[in-house]
This record gives C-alpha cells, structure tokens and sequence, in this order.
C-alpha cells in the first residue's frame, strides 16, 4: 500500500486554522497544545512535528490571516496616482479588515495582554512586525512610488521604512481604540486627518509655498 503523503505546509496551515477558532474562544492561557492536537484531528505528539511551542502555534494562527490579506494588500498598493488616494484606500481596507475579523481581533488583544503580563512569551517571534509586514510594505511601496513620480520629496523614499512603522503604528491603535470605544469617533475621519497631514508635509510644493495646516478644509472629529 502506497503511504500517504502529507503536505507539511499544507497541514500547517490546517492545524493554524483550527488554533485561530480555539485561541479566539478560549485565550491564549485556555488553550492547550493538546486541545489544538484533539481538535485537529492528530495527536499531541504529531502537533509537534508542526509547531514546537503555544507561541509559535499562536504566530502561525496570525500568519493565516496576514496571508488571506496579503494578496489583496499588495494589489491597493500597486500602481500609480496620488499616494494619499493609495494610502487611504489601502489602510481603511486594511482596518476594517482586522475589525470585522472577530477571531483576529479577540487573538491580537489576547496576545497583548499575556505580552504584557509575560513579554518573554512572545518576544522573540516579533509577531507584531510580522502580522504588520505585509501592510508595512505596502506603506513603504507607496512612499517610494510617490517619490518617483516626483509628487513626494525625496525624504519621503529615504525613510520610507521609517514612515512605514509609524503609520502601521498609529492604525494599529486606532484600530484598538476603536475595539475599545466603539461609536465614539469617526474611524474614516481620523485615518483621514492622520494621512493628509503625513503627506501634505511630504508633498513637492512650489517654493514659498508653506504646507496646509492639518485639518484645515474639514472637519475629522
């Protein structure tokens, strides 16, 4: 009888899913490695072959949904135009992306409150900058496409990077704010306000030209 073949990536991906549905109904501290084992269909010893620690197993649970997103973060991001018209497209889809993912929401605040409690848990994944990457690099992208075609100053592609991790950093808490207080805000309103104050002041300009005062045209609250 010929074996059967497994396909470890595959497998992977299957046993993070089923992580990812008993992470978001059970916490991180309520579940298991033998829970995610039985739920999968394998056993304890057989998880290992996969995931060695509950960390690694929550990283690939968040790895999941990064690459459902991924695809579609790098299409928002291709292409030319105004890099406030990309940015805004690209991070609005991106937050209501978390925020009507309820699975991801309950892991990410799950993971921030043992991070807290236990930094040594989840440290050495740098799981906040891997779940953040693909968003990361398409903020990058943007920049320095804007650069390019002459419509952002060159600083704007020089720390790019830098940019990047700021702007990923803000909708990561405007997102969470938004968890927290739901309805006392406008979501699309701020992102706006934070945009269009970033790129106003990155913006080529005519000389003497100064650099529109943040809000003014419309009211973000």
């Amino acid at each position: 009888m010929t074996p059967k073949i497994v396909d470890k990536e595959e497998k992977r991906r299957q046993i993070a899913l089923v992580a990812l549905e008993l992470f978001a109904a059970h916490g991180f501290e309520g579940t298991s490695m033998t829970r995610v084992a039985q739920a999968a269909g394998i056993s304890k010893g057989a998880i290992n072959l996969y995931y060695e620690s509950k960390a690694e197993l929550v990283s690939g649970a968040a790895a999941v949904w990064v690459a459902d997103i991924g695809g579609g973060v790098r299409g928002l991001a291709a292409g030319g135009g105004d890099p406030l018209e990309r940015l805004r497209t690209l991070l609005r889809a991106t937050i209501r992306a978390f925020l009507e993912e309820p699975r991801i929401v309950r892991l990410f605040l799950g993971m921030m409150e043992v991070a807290a409690r236990r930094p040594e848990a989840f440290g050495h994944l740098e799981l906040a900058r891997r779940v953040s990457a693909p968003v990361r690099e398409a903020v990058r992208e943007i920049l320095e496409d804007g650069a390019a075609q002459g419509i952002l100053r060159p600083e704007a592609a020089a720390d790019a990077s830098r940019l990047a991790t700021n702007v990923v950093a803000f909708v990561d808490g405007l997102g969470l704010h938004h968890v927290g207080c739901p309805g006392a805000f406008d979501l699309d309103g701020q992102l706006d306000l934070y945009l269009e104050g970033l790129i106003d002041g990155l913006r080529v300009r005519p000389t003497g030209q100064r650099a529109r005062p943040v809000g003014e045209g419309g009211d973000h609250a």
